[in-house]
Parts: structure tokens; sequence; C-alpha cells
């Protein structure tokens, strides 16, 4: 006789890096990938060269964050990028709503979003190789290095400094 599933955690994670966590109030818009290498789902990006095309954000204006998409082929021909969107294909990019995304360390419900450059992932302050904070953008829930968290991109007034 066969043995039950036995693979599945006890409590499955709530959500993916890159995934939308509430499509409530949320606007995408599509554009081209530029970068050579690709954008992983959940990379924060800014505008490119050429119309409608996208690079990884670096030090330019934030647009957004690559919408994880499982109609995306899991390796392009021809490329090593895995769970991301090759180059030259059109990309679903969230300007607006809310996401979840991997901790890169504490962060706190309501805190500011930076993102590291180097492992991928959301932090709430600023250091080496970390971009940010992405303007009107917060986090949603509290974590810690490694947790799935939610952030929301523009859903909130952003406060002028005094």
């Amino acid at each position: 006789m066969s043995t039950y599933q036995t693979s599945y955690t006890v409590a499955p994670a709530k959500g993916l890096h890159g995934q939308i966590s509430s499509e409530e109030k949320c606007n995408k818009i599509s554009r081209t990938v530029e970068d050579v290498a690709g954008i992983k789902f959940g990379v924060p990006v800014q505008r490119g060269a050429g119309d409608h095309g996208v690079v990884a954000m670096s030090a330019g204006k934030f647009l957004g964050i690559a919408v994880l998409n499982p109609a995306v082929p899991p390796v392009a021909p021809g490329s090593t990028l895995v769970d991301g969107y090759p180059q030259n294909f059109t990309g679903a990019f969230m300007t607006m709503g809310t996401m979840y995304v991997t901790a890169g360390g504490a962060v706190a419900d309501g805190g500011d979003v930076y993102y590291n450059t180097v492992t991928g992932r959301y932090v709430g302050a600023a250091g080496t190789n970390i971009i940010g904070p992405l303007p009107g953008t917060f986090f949603e829930t509290t974590g810690a290095n490694g947790d799935i968290v939610e952030i929301s991109l523009r859903l909130r007034p952003v406060t002028p400094a005094a």
C-alpha cells in the first residue's frame, strides 16, 4: 500500500516572494525587461533606456516591483535565470498594492522598506548594498530574517519631512 504524502509542512508558507497578497486595490504595468541577466520576481525596478523598458533598481527612480508569474517559463532557453523574467520578456510590475516579500532581517509593521541588492531580500534600514527607502512603500507585517512579510506600495499618503 502507498504511503501518505509526507513532504508538506504542518504550516504552509503564507505566500511566496513576489506574490501579490491582495488585489483589492492593485495596479500593475507591463514593461520589457532590458537586463541581460533578467529580473527576478520580487525585485524593485526603475525605467530602462528604451520605451517601456525596465531594469533592476540601482540609483534611479523607483517604478515598481516584479510580480511573481507562474506562466513564465522556469528557465528561458539560453538563460540561467530561475524565478524571474528573462531579458526582452514582457513582465508585470506592481506600482500599487500589497505584495509578499522575504525579510532580510528584523522588520516592523509600518516601517520604511529598503532592498538589499546582494541578498534579494527586504530590510528596514539603510546599509551596504541597500537601496531605499522605496518611496511610498511600507511594511504591513512584522517579521524576522527569512520570514515572508507583506509590504504595501503607494496605498498610504506619504508624510512630508518636517
